[in-house]
C-alpha cells in the first residue's frame, strides 16, 4: 500500500482466549488510525482460511488485509492460546518486507515521540 493507511480491514479470530477483547482493542486502534471499514464477522469468529477467502472475494476484494487472532501462528497468552497474524491483500500471511516496515515505523515513531520504554515487537515470521 506504499505506506498509506488502507481503507478496509477484516478483524476476526478463531474464538480462543482474549478473542472478544482483542477485537475491540484492534478495531479502536484501526479506526483511530483512519481505517473507515472494519469488517468483523458475527461474534468475531472466522477461521484463518475463511479470512483469507473474504479478503480476496468479499465485495470484489475490497479488503486489503486482515488481522487474524489464532494460536496457530505466534502462540502466546495463557496456555499458548493466543496469537496475532496479519494477512495481506491476497489473503497471504504478511511477508518479511511488511513486518520489517512495521518494525521500522514503530521504531521511528518511538524516536520522534521520545519514548524510552522498551516495547516488545509481537510479530514473529
Amino acid at each position: 500500500n506504499g505506506g498509506e493507511m488502507i481503507d478496509t480491514v477484516i478483524v476476526a479470530g478463531d474464538g480462543r482466549y482474549f478473542n472478544d477483547e482483542a477485537i475491540q482493542i484492534i478495531a479502536k486502534v484501526l479506526a483511530g488510525n483512519g481505517v473507515s471499514n472494519i469488517w468483523i464477522p458475527q461474534n468475531g469468529i472466522m477461521s484463518t482460511p475463511a479470512v483469507s477467502a473474504a479478503i480476496r472475494r468479499r465485495e470484489g476484494g475490497k479488503a486489503l488485509g486482515g488481522i487474524v487472532l489464532t494460536a496457530s501462528h505466534n502462540p502466546g497468552g495463557p496456555g499458548e492460546d493466543f496469537g496475532i497474524k496479519y494477512n495481506e491483500a491476497f489473503g497471504q500471511p504478511a511477508g518479511e518486507d511488511f513486518t520489517d516496515a512495521v518494525r521500522r515505523r514503530r521504531e521511528r515513531e518511538q524516536r520522534e515521540r521520545g519514548i524510552q520504554k522498551k516495547v516488545v515487537f509481537l510479530c514473529i515470521v
